[in-house]
């Protein structure tokens, strides 16, 4: 069973790669990345094919994303509808703030993206919607482990891949377990240049039925440009946000968010 089990996490884990920037991948080229043998990945890469979550194009022989992801996307909004709730409060969102704001739930290894809205400016941050975002080195992992159950906390802690994005990114548990406690103290996350050097991250959790931690809403300003007021006045419309979507998909917000006495301050 757990030989299977393996199995079929690294072939999960060869999804990750697929992405915006980089769609399409030759066997050899994933091999080398994945860290497999070209044989092992080519074993993985039929079962993804004859599941239909992975197509190789039949001039280049690369390999893509299968029409399957869509399918399963359409099921998981249409049972549980999420994308169509925050594209909204995104939007109001980034006319508010004048920067990026963006929308992620939490996995087992990083944060999903799944809405974004853009300000009206030249200059402004790109949040790539297929690039999983790290929950050391963001806002967004951040607030979500903040405000996660312990058997998630402990398994990121415990995994101890604290991989270094910029010279601020957190590398040690200790360090993080202090960053999650301002984090719960304060009702929302701020990362500053953590992820890339010129991004400042300001993210609030939102929480499901059940009190337990949903996803997260947040903002990514150009940080040359973001003062110190400008943080407060944007870490109060993310909470805002946050709190919108809470109460909407039929949540509690915590009491640590909904006073929000550090973000107006």
């Amino acid at each position: 069973m757990s030989k299977t089990m393996g199995t079929v996490d690294k072939a999960l884990i060869l999804l990750e790669f697929f992405t915006v920037a980089e769609p399409e991948w030759g066997l050899s080229e994933l091999a080398r990345e994945a860290g497999h043998d070209k044989a092992t990945t080519l074993r993985l890469l039929n079962s993804l094919m004859r599941g239909g979550f992975v197509e190789q194009h039949s001039v280049t022989k690369k390999f893509r994303l299968g029409r399957n992801i869509l399918k399963l996307a359409r099921v998981r909004e249409a049972s549980f509808p999420i994308a169509s709730v925050v594209e909204p409060v995104l939007g109001a969102l980034a006319a508010e703030t004048s920067e990026t704001a963006h929308a992620a739930l939490g996995s087992g290894t990083g944060m999903i993206t799944i809405g974004i809205a853009e300000p009206q400016r030249s200059t402004r941050v790109y949040v790539d919607p297929s690039q999983r975002l790290p929950f050391h080195a963001t806002a967004s992992g951040i607030a979500y482990l903040a405000f996660a159950d312990d058997r998630t906390l402990d398994g990121v802690l415990a995994d101890g891949n604290f991989k270094k994005h910029t010279s601020q990114t957190v590398r040690t548990a200790d360090d993080l377990r202090r960053l999650l406690a301002e984090t719960r103290a304060q009702g929302f996350a701020i990362s500053s240049r953590t992820f890339e050097d010129e991004v400042v991250g300001i993210a609030v959790p939102f929480f499901d039925a059940t009190g337990q931690v949903y996803g997260t809403i947040a903002v990514a300003s150009v940080a040359s440009r973001l003062t110190s007021e400008g943080e407060r006045s944007i870490a109060a419309a993310v909470r805002k946000a946050a709190n919108e979507v809470t109460t909407t998909i039929g949540g509690e917000v915590p009491d640590e968010i909904r006073d929000g006495k550090e973000a107006a301050a």
